[in-house]
């Protein structure tokens, strides 16, 4: 039998470890190496081959698990604030999703602020798009998904991709987006204490790197803000404790009320991108389950 750790363990170790590092006091290039470094924590799932590639000049992975569906696909956009992370600190996350679902997943590592704000990731995130459908990928079988700030990139790109002639997605799947970088919901400071992860102020800090004078409500950057009419249907999943689960509540009841087939799904006790442990904590384990159900459903 696997190994599996209690939730409580996670929890104090994301507040010990990761989060007073990801504060404004920190450089931009210091947070990367440490969160590079703590994600060697979580595990790669060993059903699946990571092959390394080129993706319209950015570094990225492609992960096949044995026995996967060629015809299934997902461009899966990493998190990290816009400033921070990579294909390789959510490379855990990936694998353990590509075996659940038996599907190909590539991996970019799109540009990074405060170097590249806005509209470097999102222009990167459409190349992608277009890259991996140049491969052969049918949309009818391609899956946008994306984490913390990848989950709003990859809700950023399905807009843009609708409001353009590229084909759509057959589905997105949001883990933990942040959608709202205006950053004053009541969850922003209600959940401040209790979320072992993520700070307003680095909040803050990503945000002004990213915008660079920007209008936070800027619906490409702020992709809550969108008109959401079209798009596909929607998996988002978040936790309760999250200073950010706000974003994916009003996104819900935005998207519903513009006629998009939307499932939310709230997990009470926990916290942000809960699903990087997958492989060692049962919790994370049953939403990448329910990941993978809703894209064969889709």
């Amino acid at each position: 039998m696997a190994l599996r750790l209690p939730a409580g363990f996670f929890r104090g170790l994301l507040r010990v470890a990761l989060k007073p590092f990801l504060r404004p006091r920190f450089p931009f290039w210091f947070q990367r190496a440490w969160l590079t470094l703590a994600s060697n924590l979580n595990l790669v799932s060993r059903g699946a081959s990571v092959d390394k590639l080129d993706i319209d000049g950015m570094s990225a992975v492609r992960v096949r698990p044995k026995g996967s569906d060629p015809d299934r696909t997902i461009l899966y956009l990493h998190g990290g604030g816009y400033c921070t992370g990579s294909w390789r600190t959510q490379k855990g996350l990936i694998s353990q999703l590509a075996v659940d679902a038996r599907t190909v997943v590539y991996a970019p590592h799109y540009r990074l602020a405060p170097e590249h704000p806005h509209p470097a990731a999102l222009d990167d995130a459409l190349n992608a798009y277009r890259w991996v459908l140049d491969q052969g990928a049918s949309p009818d079988w391609l899956s946008i998904a994306g984490d913390s700030a990848g989950g709003g990139l990859a809700l950023a790109l399905a807009i843009a991709i609708r409001d353009s002639e590229l084909p759509a997605p057959a589905s997105l799947v949001l883990v933990s987006p942040w959608l709202d970088l205006r950053g004053d919901s009541p969850s922003m400071t209600e959940n401040a204490k209790i979320d072992p992860m993520l700070s307003p102020a680095w909040s803050r800090q990503c945000a002004a790197a990213y915008l660079a004078g920007r209008d936070p409500e800027d619906p490409a950057c702020s992709p809550l803000y969108a008109h959401h009419e079209g798009l596909p249907p929607v998996l988002i999943q978040t936790g309760s404790d999250e200073i950010i689960v706000d974003d994916s509540i009003r996104f819900a009841d935005r998207a519903r009320d513009a006629g998009v087939d939307v499932t939310l799904q709230v997990f009470e006790g926990l916290w942000h991108e809960v699903q990087l442990h997958a492989g060692l904590l049962r919790e994370a384990d049953q939403a990448i389950e329910q990941i993978a159900q809703f894209l064969h459903a889709h």
